[in-house]
């Protein structure tokens, strides 16, 4: 289906018509909900749209209103994002010409540490060191060549 509201602790969310070809000019949103306390983790198993023209936007809330988190297309998708409440928003855009397999994604609802950090994740194009997320430990990020690290949004 095209959108939803998605309150199960654990489940996949693919693209329309998968595994085929999803279909041109789609405006789908998806709300992923978990339970008080928790977070909605996602993996990304598979994710190919249109370059430029086929994005997925997620947001770190509930709502159209709620913080960017990234907008994905092509191949260049995170192994994973964790948002920092209960919620994540999906929209998926496409144009009017061409489309691709579309993406297979995981969710599931994590418990929310109070003694350290959310997995901040790997960056695309990128590599982390350090897998201890407790307070006062060190991780580090690094850029595969020709790319740069940068707080600026995409």
């Amino acid at each position: 289906p095209c959108g939803g509201h998605l309150t199960a602790p654990n489940g996949i969310l693919l693209s329309p018509g998968w595994p085929s070809f999803y279909r041109d000019s789609l405006n789908c949103q998806w709300v992923i909900e978990a339970q008080p306390d928790h977070a909605v983790k996602i993996h990304f198993d598979r994710f190919q749209t249109e370059v430029n023209y086929d994005t997925l936007e997620i947001r770190d809330g509930p709502s159209t209103s709620s913080p960017v988190i990234g907008e994905y297309h092509g191949t260049q998708a995170p192994h994973f994002l964790i948002s920092t409440s209960n919620f994540l928003f999906l929209l998926f855009t496409t144009d009017n010409s061409r489309s691709a397999a579309g993406f297979s994604i995981r969710y599931e609802s994590v418990m929310m540490e109070s003694d350290s950090c959310l997995d901040p994740g790997i960056p695309v194009n990128g590599r982390r060191r350090g897998n201890s997320f407790a307070i006062g430990s060190l991780v580090s990020f690094t850029c595969d060549l020709g790319y740069t690290l940068s707080e600026q949004e995409p």
